[in-house]
C-alpha cells in the first residue's frame, strides 16, 4: 500500500501559513491598516498645510509691513517736494506782485507828473481812452 503524500493534520503543523514567522496576514483587515495609513498621510498633509500657511501669512504681513514702510516714506518725500514747490511758487508770487507794485507805482508817478507838466494833453488822453472804452464795451 501506498501512503498518501498529504496530510490535513500534518498540515497545520508543518504548512509555512501556520508557522509563527510566516503568517500571511496579520489578524487585523489589510483595508483597515490602509485606511489608517491614509488617514494619518492626510492629517499630515493638513499640519503640513497649516504650516505652510502661517509662513505665507508671516511672509505677507512681513511684505505688508515692507510696502506700508515704503508707502510713508515715498509720502514724506511727495510732500516735502511739494512744500518747496509750494514755498518757491509763493516766493515767485510774492516777488511778482513786489515788481507790479512798484510798476504801478512808477507808472502813477509819471501819470502824475505828466497831467501836473501838460494838464491839456492828460485830459484829452483820459477823454479819448474814456471814448474807446465806452465803444468797446457798446458793442
Amino acid at each position: 500500500m501506498l501512503k498518501p503524500l498529504f496530510f490535513p493534520s500534518a498540515m497545520n503543523e508543518t504548512s509555512p501559513a501556520s508557522s509563527p514567522g510566516f503568517s500571511a496576514a496579520p489578524s487585523s483587515d489589510p483595508f483597515q491598516s490602509a485606511k489608517a495609513s491614509a488617514l494619518k498621510a492626510a492629517e499630515e498633509l493638513r499640519a503640513a498645510a497649516a504650516q505652510k500657511a502661517t509662513e505665507l501669512r508671516a511672509a505677507a504681513e512681513t511684505r505688508a509691513q515692507h510696502l506700508k514702510s515704503s508707502a510713508g516714506q515715498k509720502a514724506a518725500e511727495i510732500k516735502s517736494d511739494l512744500q518747496e514747490r509750494t514755498d518757491d511758487l509763493r516766493a515767485f508770487a510774492d516777488e511778482a506782485i513786489g515788481q507790479a507794485r512798484q510798476q504801478y507805482q512808477s507808472l502813477m508817478t509819471e501819470a502824475e507828473n505828466l497831467a501836473r507838466e501838460k494838464p491839456r494833453q492828460a485830459l484829452l488822453t483820459a477823454f479819448g481812452v474814456g471814448v474807446l472804452v465806452g465803444l468797446i464795451l457798446r458793442r
